[in-house]
């Protein structure tokens, strides 16, 4: 075959493709008009949709329309406004409007709030830590001491210090005689305290029976209200033989009288012995008068006195006037630690009561029926 032949034969072929694919395409578009127009009255008969291009274009369409929108992994958020956590010492010294200015309202807001927060919280832990101090705080421990009593200081007058509540006294007394009665005799004696002469009055109730020979014939029942001052010190106002019996005290006048001590330490310095010194002054009726007042049955009032000095510690030297004449004696405490006390007196020494000396013992016992306090 030759060149020009093989040229036009090429060419043909060339014509009869191009014609192929003139013929399918109008076919295409054929079936695409045909496509456009589906079958309603066979709504069954879904095969014409998968033949043709244009079906398949239409299945990916739909595909796309039904298939949702996913949101992105990560949304996109607004930056959060970092908020740092106040610091008390920052906001010492601002006011609240100038920190309104400089700041944000809510940030600023929430930092003041958080502030009180933390200094109210502050507060309560410090008031927690100080009712905790309070309620495990000890009493500091003291010295529990045996108490020591005192010798007496007054022998026939009566002292400015007295019995308080739970106090009491029993005394017992013997004599080779009684003033302008001349036989020996004894006489019985007893008391208590009420009230506190430290922090108001105290009150001492006593009751004498004036004769052991005619036990019960005759007594009387004597009070004395006392109050406790600073520097050991004391005063009282009393009345003796306030309510009397018996024929013996007939003629007996009650006797009403005001009095004032003091102790004075000699020797301050002296744990030991500090050789205290007790002064008693007072004014009275009754008893307290002359000699011949009381004999021509005139009234008046005498002075009485007493001085005590505790020479040692369980013992102490008195000396008394009684308005009337001079009484010396010893007090003496045989056991510091043991309210038990001894009298020893000498009465009417310079003879002016009818011109007889009296000799007299007595012995004391005091306690307290309330328990001590320490």
């Amino acid at each position: 075959m030759s060149f020009a032949a093989k040229a036009t034969s090429d060419s043909k072929a060339t014509l009869d493709l191009k014609a192929k694919v003139i013929i399918k395409s109008d076919n295409l578009k054929s079936d695409d008009r045909q496509a456009e127009k589906p079958d309603l009255e066979h709504p069954r008969d879904a095969s014409w949709l998968k033949s043709t291009p244009t079906a398949e274009a239409s299945e990916i369409e739909f595909s796309k329309r039904e298939t949702p929108i996913s949101k992105p992994e990560k949304p996109i958020s607004k930056p959060a406004m970092p908020i740092s956590k106040p610091e008390t010492t920052r906001l010492a010294g601002v006011t609240k409007e100038n920190f309104l200015k400089t700041q944000s309202q809510a940030s600023a807001r929430q930092l003041l709030a958080e502030s009180s927060t933390s200094e109210s919280s502050i507060a309560q832990a410090s008031e927690n830590t100080e009712s905790l101090r309070q309620r495990l705080t000890i009493e500091p421990l003291t010295e529990l001491r045996i108490p020591a009593y005192s010798p007496g200081s007054t022998v026939g007058v009566p002292s400015a210090f007295g019995a308080n509540f739970g106090d009491a006294f029993i005394g017992l007394a013997f004599s080779n005689r009684r003033p302008r009665i001349n036989e020996s005799d004894g006489a019985l004696s007893a008391g208590f305290g009420l009230g506190d002469s430290e922090r108001a009055l105290g009150l001492e109730v006593n009751a004498n029976i004036g004769s052991l020979r005619r036990f019960g014939r005759n007594g009387d029942i004597g009070l004395k209200l006392h109050r406790a001052l600073p520097g050991k010190a004391a005063i009282a106002i009393g009345l003796d033989e306030g309510i009397v019996w018996g024929e013996a005290n007939r003629d007996t006048v009650s006797t009403f009288y005001g009095v004032a001590s003091k102790i004075f330490d000699l020797r301050p310095t002296d744990q030991v012995n500090s050789l205290s010194l007790t002064l008693t002054l007072g004014v009275g009726g009754g008893r307290f008068r002359s000699f011949e007042n009381i004999e021509n049955r005139r009234g008046g009032v005498g002075v009485f006195a007493s001085a005590g000095l505790r020479v040692v510690p369980q013992a102490s030297a008195i000396a008394s006037w009684t308005g009337q004449d001079l009484n010396l004696g010893v007090s003496y405490v045989p056991l510091k630690t043991t309210p038990l006390f001894l009298t020893f007196v000498v009465g009417n020494v310079l003879g002016r009561n009818d011109n007889n000396t009296l000799f007299s013992f007595g012995i004391g016992y005091g306690f307290n029926y309330a328990g001590y306090r320490y």
